[in-house]
């Protein structure tokens, strides 16, 4: 058994880390605990697995935790290209809770049991809705799989979370990007200016970037059946600009200081902390430019197309120039975000902002330059060169 804490933006957390009879167990303890509560949790995490060890796996068959990896293997053979949130699920939470108990055994109350736990624990509803499809799922392979003669847990009232629907408004980017450092400014800049989402962008490779006759397009990683990706991208000038960066690099990913969107996060809390921007999260960004699209009057499927959503129906199957139609939508993305930053630079909000709230070490001279400005150096040196490759213009770096 051991405990490691960790600092996060809620306070000090408190992990788990033990094993008992073969099943290995993570929970969360608390957050600022002193050592006699971190005793405490210890003790009655303790008594709950214990408590919830069901009769031998012999006499009533698999339980959760023997089963589990069975579902993971089927999951796999699907071919989902995202396992690592149903794994996670499983593991951090399914199992813990329900882990040692025989899948017979297992009733509507437990169900809502697991919910109540979760929020206890402070889990969203959303969070909590997509654990339960996580449980039933599992339950469903298993009757499938004659591990199981039925889903009790098929009745069981499952919280619905509530969909976001947060746009961001220009002032509120313009004070984040002020109080951001260049690399985070550059991720936030992306996912306005491609609608990607924040585990793909982290993961933006150089061999995913291309150079055509018409332009720059990104080829990236293909993403899960519930979270599509375009299987091309255009990136605009300014995209380009804020991809490559400032600073020499050669080859590998454009973002490598962070290990995966997870990492990122916390960047992203910090510089919205810092900017006095409330409830924003990183995924509101594609909102955002999803909506300035729709505003700018960008037709409805080719939104859904830069997107990487599935158009209804079979008319995407005889329509053959979305390449034209999504650098036309790109173009007009990166007209409406440097108009928008225009017009936000002028607002009276973004004066509040307390340069000693800025990240130490970011000056100035060391952050991106204001490219928003119009008739700006920095501007037309993004805009007219474009279409040069960069090792050809004087002074340029990849």
């Amino acid at each position: 058994m051991k405990i490691s804490r960790t600092m996060t933006p809620r306070g000090l957390r408190s992990d788990l880390f033990f094993r008992y009879r073969g099943v290995r167990y993570r929970p969360v303890l608390g957050y600022n605990l002193t050592r006699d509560q971190e005793q405490e949790a210890v003790l009655q995490i303790m008594e709950t697995v214990q408590s919830r060890i069901g009769p031998p796996s012999g006499a009533q068959g698999l339980t959760l935790a023997e089963f589990t990896p069975k579902y993971l293997a089927k999951l796999q053979s699907k071919g989902l290209r995202a396992l690592d949130r149903p794994t996670t699920i499983l593991h951090r939470h399914l199992v813990p809770f329900l882990g040692l108990r025989a899948l017979r055994s297992l009733k509507l109350e437990d169900g809502i049991a697991y919910v109540a736990h979760r929020r206890t624990q402070g889990a969203a509803d959303g969070t909590i809705e997509r654990e339960c499809g996580v449980l039933l799922g599992l339950l469903n392979y298993a009757v499938a799989n004659e591990d199981l003669d039925k889903n009790r847990l098929l009745s069981m009232d499952v919280p619905s979370g509530a969909k976001r629907e947060r746009v961001a408004e220009g002032w509120e980017l313009f004070r984040i990007y002020r109080a951001a450092g260049p690399a985070v400014q550059r991720v936030m800049m992306l996912a306005l200016l491609t609608t990607l989402r924040e585990a793909k962008l982290i993961a933006v490779h150089h061999e995913w970037v291309i150079e055509r006759g018409d332009g720059v397009w990104m080829i990236p990683a293909p993403g899960s059946k519930l979270k599509g990706v375009p299987k091309e991208l255009p990136l605009s000038p300014l995209a380009l600009h804020f991809l490559r960066g400032e600073q020499p690099r050669i080859g590998g990913r454009y973002f490598s200081q962070w290990k995966d969107a997870g990492s990122f996060k916390h960047r992203w809390m910090e510089a919205c902390a810092r900017a006095g921007v409330q409830d924003l999260h990183f995924h509101d960004l594609r909102h955002t430019a999803a909506t300035w699209l729709g505003e700018a009057g960008v037709e409805y499927a080719t939104i859904e197309k830069l997107l990487g959503h599935k158009l209804p129906g079979t008319g995407e199957l005889y329509i053959h120039d979305w390449k034209t139609k999504l650098r036309k939508a790109v173009t007009t993305l990166e007209e409406t975000v440097m108009e928008r930053f225009r017009e936000a630079a002028k607002d009276e909000r973004v004066r509040e902002l307390n340069p000693c709230l800025v990240p130490t070490g970011c000056t100035e001279r060391n952050q991106l330059q204001p490219w928003w400005r119009e008739n700006s150096e920095t501007q037309n040196r993004i805009i007219f060169t474009t279409m040069v490759p960069p090792l050809q213009l004087k002074g340029a770096r990849q």
